[in-house]
């Protein structure tokens, strides 16, 4: 126990250093614009991300500490499958989990990038947790709490849903009926839709449509593209890594651990199949990785192959620290440089008022940077949280828009019979325009 409590705040230590030195990324902005436009749900995810920054504005002044208490929570994955395995499970074993998800590219470096993964991680483990203790203890309490787990995690990310599909199969096939106390479930029924009622009643408020967009968004496809499928299923190879798939592929676990093939191998087969009606992004099936991980440790020549993955990953993760920070080295990555570019860029909002901006990347960053109100122009991209804004549509008779060159304009600026004139040129991709109208 002790030796867990010195690693697993050591490695917190460095997440928060790191967390506190890295700028955000343009999506963390966007969430963090939803911080200071706090409402029950918004149309790309559900609230949760938007409660975490929300938390953490008070920290605002400590570089990017803000993304502090996200990375806390999830940091806390650890400390709740640690929970579940202390009783079962040797710490050796353990220990070798614990590295397994400290240097994987998306539950360890990753998890200092904030974005709806870490809450839904966070509380689809402790989710699993309390649903073993309810099969265990047969208590209420469990029970209940379960329930008010994955409404929470309703209100991190849909993907929490895979939950129960996941929990039945295990269940079923594993004859675990007889450990069920069917009034519990009516408790867990009742406490999950408790706790994700802001995101039912913003989706019944705004036609489901934050429903409706990702069900798009993960089965948008009528055709069969072939890609998806190879590119989804090397994907999972590579981000879990090649020897490390291959043990969680091999491994026996004990009987008393099986559940683990069902909350890990489960969200990744879901996610296969959708693979046959649309593209998959790679960090879809992350809630499975966790268990994955956890099987894999029990190959036996996963030993011996730890090393390999810490190497690997762990020199990829000093190449990107070093990309980060030396600016000579960052223009060699376009998504690295991205919020370096937006900081500069982000000296507009002071001195052009009011100032938009053409995507909700942009915008975001430009207001996170400046601290200064930066909206996205309505229309002028695909459709986000900026376009619900009523201050998406300029009111006054002059406004300024920063916009990439290869950017268009939405079709009501001429409709408005607004004047446009090219103030500067910032670089070879950015453009500064002045909109004035009688």
């Amino acid at each position: 126990m002790k030796d867990f409590r010195r690693l697993w705040a050591l490695s917190l230590l460095v997440k928060l250093i790191l967390a506190a030195l890295i700028p955000l990324s343009a999506d963390e902005a966007y969430y963090w614009v939803w911080s200071h436009k706090l409402q029950l749900s918004y149309f790309d995810h559900p609230p949760m991300v938007a409660w975490l920054f929300y938390l953490g504005h008070f920290l605002e002044p400590l570089l990017n500490a803000v993304r502090w208490p996200a990375v806390i929570l999830g940091h806390g994955l650890i400390a709740v499958w640690y929970g579940i395995f202390k009783d079962t499970v040797d710490f050796s074993k353990i220990r070798m989990w614990v590295y397994l998800v400290l240097f994987s590219p998306l539950l360890g470096f990753g998890s200092l990038i904030v974005t709806p993964d870490l809450p839904v991680l966070f509380f689809w483990s402790l989710s699993l947790y309390l649903a073993l203790q309810a099969l265990k203890e047969k208590n209420l309490m469990s029970y209940a709490l379960l329930g008010a787990s994955l409404g929470l995690g309703f209100c991190s990310k849909y993907h929490i849903v895979l939950f129960v599909p996941c929990l039945l199969a295990y269940l079923l096939i594993e004859k675990k009926w007889r450990d069920v106390r069917w009034g519990g479930v009516l408790l867990t029924l009742l406490a999950g839709l408790l706790f994700c009622t802001p995101v039912i009643l913003w989706n019944y408020q705004n036609g489901f449509a934050s429903f409706e967009f990702q069900l798009k968004h993960g089965l948008e496809r009528s055709a069969y593209n072939p890609e998806w499928t190879v590119s989804y299923v090397l994907g999972q190879v590579l981000i879990l890594f090649p020897l490390v798939f291959w043990a969680a592929l091999r491994a026996r676990v004990p009987q008393n651990l099986r559940w683990l093939y069902y909350f890990g191998w489960g969200p990744v087969l879901f996610f296969l199949l959708t693979s046959f009606r649309a593209l998959v992004e790679a960090n879809w099936p992350i809630i499975g990785y966790p268990a994955l991980l956890a099987i894999a440790v029990f190959y036996p020549r996963m030993t011996a192959w730890l090393k390999y993955y810490t190497v690997f990953w762990g020199a990829i993760v000093v190449i990107v620290l070093a990309t980060l920070f030396t600016p000579s080295l960052r223009k060699l990555n376009d998504k690295i440089e991205e919020p370096y570019v937006f900081r500069d860029l982000s000296a507009l909002a002071q001195e052009y008022k009011p100032l938009y901006a053409s995507s909700y990347q942009m915008a975001s960053s430009l207001w996170y940077f400046s601290k200064v109100p930066v909206f996205k122009l309505k229309d002028i991209s695909r459709f986000d949280f900026f376009d619900t804004l009523p201050e998406a549509v300029p009111n006054g008779k002059q406004f300024y828009l920063v916009k990439r060159e290869r950017n268009g304009l939405p079709s009501w600026i001429s409709e408005q019979q607004w004047q446009m004139k090219e103030i500067k040129r910032i670089s070879p991709d950015f453009v500064l325009l002045e909109f004035t109208r009688p």
